[in-house]
Formats: C-alpha cells, structure tokens, sequence
C-alpha cells in the first residue's frame, strides 16, 4: 500500500504553487514584531525571535499565517508596504504543540502532534475561521492508544504519521518494549490507514531523533519537500531538505553555505527548485539535491527494517539475555558463598557494637537504608549489601535479644522498611 501511493504521487501529482512568484516579499519581522507586541502577550511565551519562521504558513505571496509554537494563538499578517498584523483566534493562548506539525490543505490551516514538558498531544486540530477557534478534527479508525507522533508528514492528500503508544505497563523502564506504528492519515476523508507497526524500548522514545526530528527554527513547507533551518549560536544556521517521497532529511553543501533568513532574506521551495533571496535582494535558485549530500537520514528505511527485522532480534536477545542472567546466577551464588564464609570471621564485639545502636531504638520502624547504615555496610555493592545484611539480622536474632522484621511501607505497599523490637 506504501508503495503504490508513492508511485501514484511520482506520476499523477500535479505540482503548483498557488498564487506565489518565485520571489516572495520582504518580511518586515521587526514591524511585525512589534504590532504582535501590542497585543500585550508575554515575549517568553511568544518566542517570537527563535521561532517566527517556523510558526509561519503561506496563503499566498501576500498573506501568511502565524501561529506561535506552544500555543493556539493565530495572527493573520499581509505582507504591504508596511505589514498588516491582526489577531483572528479566540481561543485560549496556551496548549501543547511544542514541535508540532503546522500545515494546510484545502484552505484550512492544521496543527497536528505537539509536545509540552511532561506530555504530548496525538489528535489533529485545524483552524474555524466563522469562529475564531481551533477544534479537534475526528480521525476514523485512528489508534485509541496513541500517545505521542513522533514524526509526520504531508504529501499530496496524505499525511504520513509515526507513532508511539501507551505502554500496557504503568510505569515505564529503559529496557521495556513499547509499540510503534507507521500509517496514512486521507486528508479528504480523515481516515487513518496503519502500515506496519514494530515494537522498541524506551530509550528510542526518549531519545526519538532515532525515529523522528525536531523540525526546527525555521520552516517552508512545499508539495514535496521541506525546509529545516536550525539555529546556532553567532548568528549561523544549519539547513536540512526533507525529502516527502523518500522520507528522507538530508545535509548538503549546497545548504551549508547559506546564511539565516531574517525577513530580507528568505528561502523557499518551488517544485525541486530552492529560490534563496540575500539581503541586498539578490535571487539564487537552485536544485534540491545540488551539492553534494553530506548526511542522509532515511526515515522510512528506518521503519522499514525495524518492523521486518524486530522479530528475530527480540528472539535472540531473548537467548542472550537468558544466557547472561544464568551467567550472573552462578557468579551470585559463588559470591554468596564466599561472603558467608567471610562473614563467619564477624567478630563478637562488632555484633555487640550494633547491638548497643539498635537497642537505643527500640521499638522504632527505619528504613533500609538507615538500617544499612546502622550495620556498616552501606558503601558495599548492592548484592554484598543484601547478603551482609541478611547475616546480621540472622546473627542478631540467635544471639541476642534484637528482633528485626520486615514490615511493607504504608506510602508504596512494594517496598519495605525494617522494625527494631
């Protein structure tokens, strides 16, 4: 299915650019900065300076969109002689879309995914201009158990989704296996259609640029293809394309020798023909993949090879993760015996030493740690310490009249503290 719709997008796409030349018209960022200003919304809040040109989509070389990353904010700005700034949305200014995917079809503006500090929004909202708000729009056959969209995104009237689901555990380890899928959302009929899915642990999630990428400071959008600018520090810029058809987000020298855009300066994308307006308005065109390409990262072959090659890999982890839990049995064992052969040699006045602390406690509930502290053992490794500790306890009780029990906390009924009688 993957393959046929993009064969049908190579032959059957028309490629247009409504209503834009090949050189778009100046930005004048400082005038729209300052009338965005007396709107009277926080600078932080706004980030206007990091994140304008990546908050910006095109109606047409006249009129833009922006809507400010983390928010549901959208001001509507007509590039005059002296821009025009004015406010159309009502909704609340703050949500999660941090990152989030800013596009439109059909004339409607879509913000899809976003992320905030400690969550992430999966759905699709778009833009109702007759009210001023943003509203969720309703994906058939959609995950239920999304819970993050790692990567997207669109081409022709598809939109390309990786996502991520809730893990049937609740609380989540580094080493636990969590479900990825990679599908089509139909723009026309809102329908999603899954691909192929494929399972990685969480350190893929928490480190995702091994699944998807942050789109960037500085983003335009085209039928087929991207552009990903990421700011650096001296003023400079880094330039990815991201190929749609390939899925694919690659460096090129070509890139690389460009400056960062500032309103005077712009780039944007026509077909597979890049136009670069410099500051003295000078126009430099050329193709996508001009230059030579210094990295290439291959998003669909990615996802591809995990979901064909995730069985027997999770098969042969599975044998040696056997094999080294079997491996570390034995080591244990060995240790232990030598530890409680060591431990034999415990000298009577030590025990007697804490004897004399624990009596002083009597009856009282610590922890393990506190205990561990109290026998001197805390500085060990954790085995040594488990060992050690069950030996005193063991000792304590057959020689003297110190009784220690475990007793389960009352905060987290997982865990357990000690109780002195």
């Amino acid at each position: 299915m993957l393959n046929n719709f993009f064969v049908s997008i190579i032959f059957s796409s028309i490629f247009i650019f409504n209503g834009f030349s090949n050189d778009l018209r100046i930005i004048d960022t400082l005038e729209i900065h300052n009338q965005i200003k007396s709107y009277g919304f926080d600078e932080d809040f706004i980030n206007f300076k990091s994140h304008f040109f990546s908050s910006i989509i095109f109606k047409n070389d006249s009129t833009l969109f922006y809507n400010p990353n983390s928010s549901l904010l959208l001001f509507e700005i007509r590039l005059e002689d002296t821009p025009k700034v004015s406010k159309i949305s009502k909704s609340l200014p703050s949500v999660h879309s941090f990152n989030r995917y800013l596009f439109s079809y059909k004339d409607v503006i879509y913000s899809y995914g976003g992320e905030a500090l400690f969550n992430s929004f999966p759905g699709l909202i778009y833009f109702d201009h007759s009210s001023g708000k943003w509203l969720s729009k309703k994906i058939k056959n959609y995950p239920f158990d999304s819970q993050r969209v790692l990567n997207s995104w669109k081409i022709g009237n598809k939109m390309m989704v990786l996502l991520k689901h809730f893990s049937d555990v609740g609380t989540i380890d580094f080493d636990d296996n969590i479900k990825f899928s990679f599908g089509e959302i139909d723009l026309d009929e809102f329908k999603y259609v899954p691909n192929f899915s494929f399972k990685g642990t969480y350190q893929e999630l928490l480190f995702h640029s091994n699944l998807g990428f942050f789109r960037g400071n500085y983003i335009y959008d085209s039928d087929l293809y991207s552009l990903h600018g990421y700011f650096l520090d001296n003023n400079r810029i880094e330039y990815r394309i991201f190929d749609k058809i390939s899925g694919s987000l690659i460096k090129t020298s070509k890139l690389d020798a460009l400056e960062r855009v500032n309103g005077l300066s712009y780039i944007h994308i026509k077909d597979s023909t890049i136009y670069y307006r410099d500051q003295d308005g000078n126009v430099e065109s050329f193709d996508v993949y001009s230059g030579s390409v210094i990295h290439s990262k291959d998003f669909l072959k990615l996802y591809n090879f995990k979901s064909k090659s995730a069985l027997p890999y999770y098969f042969i982890g599975i044998i040696i993760l056997l094999l080294i839990l079997l491996l570390i049995k034995k080591i244990n064992v060995n240790f232990s015996n030598t530890l409680t052969d060591e431990s034999t040699d415990e000298s009577t006045d030590e025990l007697l030493v804490i004897e004399h602390k624990l009596k002083d406690l009597k009856p009282m509930i610590i922890s393990k740690e506190k205990l561990d502290e109290l026998f001197g053992i805390s500085h060990y490794s954790y085995e040594t310490i488990k060992t050690k500790r069950s030996y005193i306890i063991k000792k304590l009780s057959n020689n003297t009249d110190i009784k220690i029990e475990r007793v389960r906390k009352k905060a987290d009924k997982r865990f357990f503290d000690y109780q002195i009688s």
